[in-house]
């Protein structure tokens, strides 16, 4: 069974609370209530989308965190991105991965046509078409 990885879940539960709150900071705290995720395990997941440029901190009375950009501007490929790196379906659509049967593989096209259709996908679909 193929599942969601649990940071990319609860990054874009993340990045739709903040795109939520529009221009206010809003605190990891108040995100893990609302959404009764751990706030130790979102002040780890904030860090790439910070890094990613996806979110600007505040510190102080009235910070917290919230969308670097609007979220029609932000898709959901580069959360997904921010958080888990390039979308690898299997192994050998890594180039960096030599495949001695690469040659002869019957499943690579397949893999090939459902993670181009993967990106596509998730390069459409903004923040602002899931709120």
């Amino acid at each position: 069974m193929f599942v969601v990885p649990t940071k990319i879940d609860y990054g874009l539960v993340v990045m739709l609370a903040l795109a939520q709150a529009g221009d206010q900071y809003v605190s990891l705290t108040d995100i893990a209530h609302q959404r009764s995720i751990s706030q130790k395990y979102l002040s780890q997941l904030i860090i790439p989308l910070r890094q990613a440029g996806l979110v600007l901190s505040r510190e102080g009375k009235g910070g917290g965190y919230r969308l670097a950009h609007h979220p029609s501007a932000i898709t959901v490929r580069q959360v997904v991105e921010a958080l888990d790196g390039p979308l690898q379906l299997a192994r050998c659509m890594d180039p960096s991965q030599h495949c001695p049967a690469n040659h002869a593989c019957k499943t690579k096209p397949v893999w090939q046509q459902l993670q181009r259709e993967m990106y596509d996908l998730l390069s459409q679909k903004k923040l602002a078409d899931i709120v």
